[in-house]
Formats: structure tokens, C-alpha cells, sequence
């Protein structure tokens, strides 16, 4: 007997191999160049499906630190994405939502759109984005009580990604509401230590 076709069925198994390594590369390398550039387009259409796909009216945040974090995430996606009129809309009403009766009496709506279209476009200008953000753990929140409401006090900030990175502190002030719901009283930079 001659042992050489059992070489050639040993070249010809180490040939598919290669064959398929190369054919899995390909893929992957075509995934990443064609496929995976649409799915990166589409996630800032799944931020603002995201952001927009809770009915506050139904499911209000339970905690002062949700509530902040409810807010961030409406801010990352206004200063974020390249958002329609009617998608700017749709999250400016998400906001006002978690806005005390006292501070949408204050600002009202076509104000509110004009300077949030306005702030946008200058951040837009500037090539700035909101990278990321961060909302203190619900333990370390702040409590108080004033003329018997019941207040807390949520610190945050914004990473912002530019020109030049850098993170902006915050503060956001809340108070329960008749609904033992806590609703956005004020906001202020906080100044960090």
C-alpha cells in the first residue's frame, strides 16, 4: 500500500482549513467595513427609542437619583443626535414631565424649544457631544424638609467629548409633589471639590 493519498487527504483537509479561516475573515472584515457602520447610524435612533419609549405618566421614576437619571438621559440624547423637530418636541415633553407644576409655569413650552434649539446648534457649532454621564448612587442623595415637602438634592455630571474633553458638575433640586412624586424644582453647576 502507498501512504501517499493519505497525505494528499491531509493537504487537502489543511487546505479547507485555510480555506475557511479565510472565508471567516472575510466576513468578519465585511461585517465591520459595511454592516457595522449602519447598526452604529441606527443606535442613535435606539437612544431616542429609548428615551422616549417610557410613558411617564405610567411609570414615573420612584427615587430622586432615577428621576436625575431619567433627566440625563433625555440631555445626552437632545445634545447628541441628530434630532427632527418633532423628535426635539417628543423629548422636550419627556422633560417638562419630570418638571414641578412651578417650574413649567415658568418656562413655557415654545421658550423652552426656542433656547434648546438654540443651545444645540451652538454645541453642534462647536463640535461638542454629550459623551457620557454620571448621577451620584441613590444612597448618597441629600434629603430635606422645607414648609413640610420633602426636597432632595442629586449631584451628576456630563462628560462632555470635543475639540477638548471635560466633565461639567451639576446639581438638580427636587421635591415630592401630592403624587409622592419627586419633580425637578432647579438645577445649578456644582462646584466640585
Amino acid at each position: 500500500m502507498r501512504t501517499i493519498p493519505a497525505k494528499k487527504k491531509k493537504m487537502s483537509l489543511s487546505s479547507t482549513a485555510i480555506l475557511v479561516a479565510f472565508i471567516i475573515c472575510a466576513g468578519i472584515v465585511i461585517y465591520y467595513n459595511a454592516i457595522r457602520p449602519a447598526v452604529n447610524h441606527t443606535s442613535g435612533a435606539t437612544l431616542f427609542e429609548e428615551v422616549t419609549s417610557r410613558d411617564l405618566s405610567k411609570d414615573y421614576p420612584q427615587t430622586p437619583a432615577e428621576v436625575a437619571n431619567v433627566y440625563c438621559s433625555i440631555v445626552k440624547c437632545m445634545y447628541t443626535q441628530d434630532l427632527t423637530e418633532d423628535q426635539l418636541f417628543t423629548l422636550c415633553g419627556q422633560m417638562r414631565a419630570l418638571y414641578s407644576k412651578e417650574l413649567l409655569e415658568s418656562n413655557p413650552l415654545n421658550d423652552m424649544l426656542y433656547r434648546l434649539e438654540k443651545e444645540i446648534d451652538e454645541f453642534n457649532d462647536k463640535g461638542i457631544k454629550i459623551a457620557s454621564f454620571v448621577v451620584e448612587p441613590a444612597e448618597d442623595v441629600e434629603y430635606t424638609t422645607v414648609s413640610g415637602k420633602k426636597r432632595a438634592n442629586v449631584e451628576f455630571h456630563f462628560t462632555l467629548r470635543g475639540k477638548a474633553n471635560s466633565r461639567i458638575p451639576k446639581e438638580i433640586f427636587l421635591e415630592e409633589d401630592d403624587n409622592r412624586e419627586f419633580k425637578i424644582i432647579g438645577w445649578r453647576d456644582h462646584e466640585s471639590e
